[in-house]
């Protein structure tokens, strides 16, 4: 009885999610399609929203998909069961799942904050060009915040996420960003002393991708560690 009540929750949870999944794919689409009929139709501040409602759209709609595929009807119960786990192993995939998730997030904003930042250093730049530019750096910061494990749920959850096996992993990751992070910060200087405006435009690369190596290195040490059991 308990194991049929068990299959039924986890079947009404995988459904809701489907739903949940199906409705903020359609309303994102619809976003990426506003966000582009509006943008080469206007231009000044409009066409810079317009350009990051499309962008933040296709984020959305990529994750959307991801848990759609990943909770998609006709699946049996024990492929449920093991992609559910415990509650540790659920977290720990979650978080893997961010840390993955988050650098292509930052891809796709990377273009919008070139364009935005040519802008910027025209001397042209409005508010929609700085939230540009500052996106992909916002979540160059976000990444080794979790890996570090000073977001929200490692600190809710610190005692399932916060093992010997995660410090170390957190160590190789954050050794790598730093190395990663002051040969960028160098190439930035260079670039600088030959063209200021060079050095300041590659500024947000240098960070995007210091926190993309961290969140890459520690998930791909994280699967490492489940394939080693």
């Amino acid at each position: 009885m308990q194991d049929e009540q068990a299959i039924r929750l986890m079947e009404s949870k995988r459904a809701t999610k489907w739903r949940w999944a199906i409705g903020l794919g359609a309303v994102s689409t619809a976003a990426v399609i506003g966000g582009v009929a509006v943008g080469v139709r206007v231009d000044g501040d409009l066409a810079t929203a317009a350009g990051a409602v499309t962008g933040a759209g296709a984020v959305i709609l990529v994750a959307a998909l991801a848990l759609a595929w990943c909770t998609r009807p006709g699946q049996s119960v024990e492929a449920l069961m093991r992609r559910q786990g415990t509650s540790r192993d659920q977290l720990q995939k979650a978080r893997t799942r961010q840390l993955i998730i988050f650098p292509f997030v930052m891809l796709a904003f990377m273009f919008q904050a070139h364009l935005a930042m040519q802008q910027v250093l025209a001397g042209q730049g409005n508010w929609g060009h700085y939230l540009q530019v500052s996106l992909p750096v916002l979540y160059g910061w976000v990444v080794p915040l979790i890996v570090m494990g000073w977001d929200l749920t490692t600190r809710k959850h610190r005692s399932l996420l916060d093992d010997e096996l995660t410090q170390s992993m957190r160590a190789q990751a954050m050794i790598l960003a730093f190395v990663v992070l002051m040969g960028g910060a160098t190439v930035a200087l260079m670039l600088g002393m030959w063209r200021p405006a060079y050095g300041v435009a590659a500024l947000p690369y240098v960070l995007a991708i210091g926190g993309a190596t961290a969140g890459l290195r520690f998930a791909w040490l994280d699967r490492e560690a489940e394939r080693g059991g």
